[in-house]
């Protein structure tokens, strides 16, 4: 318990509670503070539960909290009933409530997510009134398939968080590919330069266009045709399988006779006319009897611990009445029935075989269609038959996975063709161009050895190149020299300006730093001595209230003490009033004075008393002596009752009957 307790108060400490206890603090907190407490923690995981517990109903309140509990599965402890934990959690009792904090601090950020995902995914409960309504079942089935539709949204949303891909990667690829795209348009912009000298540019361009625009159709002629020779392998392959499926029919085929056949098929129709009319209507009625049973269950009031003895009595009487009717039985059991027990026994043991039977084979239906689906799915997803396969959210995982490497192949494939096309097209345009720049240097060489100066044009364009990576390099230079000029300039400008603003401020801070650290070092030793005081206090206190708790008792002890001696006084009082009294009245000569005494009135009470049994006595004999007289005169009574309504009844039937006349009247009372 000191554990959990600590643990408890380290989180509650942290943020965002930041409540600042300790263990003397936190153990005399009051009821309603605990569930404060509570609440808030219940509020940090899930803010609708966000309420002040002193303004609330406690019934509504109660409710709610376990509501919410039910929603993040929480589970009480094992060695607490439901009722006392229900109990447990109305009166703020701390077990309860600091199990209930420690699992959920324990577990804040699952129960979080939990929490956030239960107000989409906990489904409204539609009344049994309501659900024969098409338009309400439709909006219904709508309101499912949304469910579904946010759970996938969900489990693609947690695979990309998990698949490692970062915003920062992100942008640096963007970046690079940014930079890949300057470089290609500074190449661009570079040909197109040297391709505009050509004198038949067009020409070359429509020659060009039209090579990529074939290229492109060549290359989704071999797209088409590898998706025709994987849609020809998932053809042959499913061909495959059917083969597979009927040789595998054929075979189990083999020496099959019609009277078999027959023979099977008779078999799976009792079987399952038995599932049908038998175990199926028995398992509906036990369910639908179980249905009522929690419905009648729910429509009560809470149990006490009184109710559930009660029942346990009652249920405990039953079973004694049981076992009581069994011995009899067993005591009154005729030979006859002995032999007619053991055909029974015979037939409950044939129908538990047949059940058990039953559900078995149930379950293995069960089990072999969810394994056919498995099978049907990893030879979708799995072409080739190889490898290990995967299970659950790995596999999910790595659908999404390869979905985004498709994605992303696809797309480079595609920059990759183009890219492909583009370089081919300007190599092309190059050889063409080199060949050209070849036979025009060719001639220009010829033209230099004629006119004597061969060697001119190179030279020439040497001298170009180097004066113009000098011009570059000296603009660089320039550029770069002004760039920092200015931005010295600019920085000694904002230097000078920071220092006059700051130059007051420092003068002002220097003799504050001092008085700083002067505080400081005053407050780590006041703060010493006030953590030192602290102590000592608390542990003062808690002696103290240990003090007052043991003087609280024996002040209660003695006032109960006071209580009761009082009441002994009293009773010692009056019973000398009364010796007092009696004394008085046997000494007394006085008439006036003289009373009867306890004991004179006792004894007549007595004399009364026996003179009234004595009398009773009498008549219980004459009762006794005249009750066969009265009994036989109660019958004779009784009789003459039933014949006046005999005759009364004959009377009534004379009186309806119209055709007989009545010549007088007649008594037919017979004593």
């Amino acid at each position: 318990m000191s554990e959990q307790i600590k643990f408890i108060i380290q989180e509650l400490n942290k943020e965002p509670y930041s409540k600042k206890f300790n263990l003397i603090s936190f153990d005399s907190l009051r009821t309603d503070n605990l569930l404060q407490i509570v609440n808030d923690v219940f509020s940090e995981v899930d803010l609708k539960m966000k309420m002040d517990v002193r303004a609330e109903d406690p019934e509504q309140m109660v409710l709610k909290s376990l509501n919410f509990l039910k929603v993040l599965k929480y589970k009480p402890p094992e060695t607490m009933d439901l009722s006392d934990f229900r109990q447990g959690l109305v009166t703020g009792e701390k077990s309860v409530i600091y199990h209930i904090l420690e699992w959920i601090l324990r577990r804040a950020p699952e129960l979080k997510k939990r929490a956030y995902l239960a107000q989409f995914l906990m489904k409204v409960e539609l009344p049994p009134d309501i659900e024969g309504d098409a338009d309400i079942m439709e909006l219904y089935e709508q309101y499912d398939n949304v469910i579904e539709e946010f759970k996938e949204v969900h489990k693609q949303y947690e695979a990309l968080k998990s698949s490692g891909f970062s915003t920062q990667e992100i942008r640096k690829d963007l970046e690079h590919m940014e930079e890949e795209r300057d470089q290609l348009i500074k190449k661009i912009d570079r040909l197109k330069m040297k391709v505009e000298s050509h004198p038949n540019v067009e020409a070359m361009l429509s020659v060009a266009k039209n090579l990529r625009e074939e290229r492109d159709l060549s290359e989704n002629l071999n797209r088409q045709k590898m998706e025709q020779r994987n849609a020809l392998t998932h053809a042959e392959q499913k061909i495959q399988r059917l083969n597979q499926q009927l040789k595998e029919l054929k075979l189990s085929s083999l020496g099959a006779t019609p009277e078999t056949l027959v023979q099977k098929l008779e078999e799976s129709i009792k079987v399952n006319s038995y599932l049908v009319k038998e175990k199926l209507p028995k398992e509906i009625a036990t369910q639908k009897k179980y249905i009522t049973d929690l419905q009648k269950i729910i429509s009560q009031p809470a149990l006490s611990r009184a109710d559930l003895d009660q029942i346990n009595n009652k249920i405990q009487e039953v079973n004694n009445e049981i076992h009581d009717f069994i011995e009899n039985r067993m005591r009154n059991n005729n030979p006859i029935d002995d032999k007619l027990s053991l055909f029974r026994q015979q037939v409950s043991i044939l129908a538990h075989k047949k059940e058990r039977a039953a559900e078995e084979l149930n379950a293995a239906r069960s089990q072999l269609s969810e394994l056919q689906t498995q099978l049907e799915a990893k030879k979708i997803d799995n072409k080739t038959g190889e490898g290990e396969f995967l299970k659950g959210d790995e596999f999910k995982r790595y659908v999404n996975k390869l979905r985004g490497k498709s994605n992303i192949y696809k797309k480079k494939r595609q920059e990759m063709a183009e890219l492909k096309t583009e370089c081919g097209i300007l190599s092309r345009t190059v050889d063409i161009l080199q060949q050209k720049e070849a036979a025009l240097s060719k001639t220009l060489a010829q033209l230099e050895m004629q006119k004597g100066v061969s060697g001119f044009h190179s030279a020439q364009d040497e001298l170009e190149k180097v004066s113009s990576m000098k011009a570059e390099l000296d603009e660089k230079k320039g550029q770069t020299l002004e760039e920092m000029s200015v931005m010295v300039q600019k920085l000694n400008i904002k230097i000078a300006e920071k220092k006059a603003r700051l130059a007051p401020v420092i003068k002002e801070l220097r003799p504050l730093r001092q008085q700083c650290q002067d505080m400081s070092f005053e407050y780590e030793q006041k703060k010493q001595a006030y953590d030192s005081c602290a102590l000592g206090l608390e542990s003062n206190i808690s002696k103290i209230e240990q003090e007052v708790n043991a003087y609280k008792e024996e002040i209660t002890e003695a006032e109960h003490l006071y209580h009761t001696l009082n009441v002994k006084i009293q009773m010692l009082e009056k019973q000398n009033e009364r010796v007092a009294e009696e004394i008085k009245s046997y000494v007394s000569s006085d008439a006036a004075d003289k009373k009867k005494s306890i004991r004179e009135q006792y004894n007549k009470n007595i004399q009364e008393q026996e003179t009234k049994t004595k009398i009773l006595r009498e008549l219980q004999k004459e009762v006794k002596d005249n009750q066969a007289y009265n009994e036989k005169q109660m019958q004779m009574w009784s009789s003459l009752q039933k014949l006046l309504e005999c005759k009364k009844k004959c009377q009534e039937e004379e009186n309806r009957s119209s055709k007989v006349v009545s010549t007088g009247t007649t008594d037919r009372l017979i004593l």
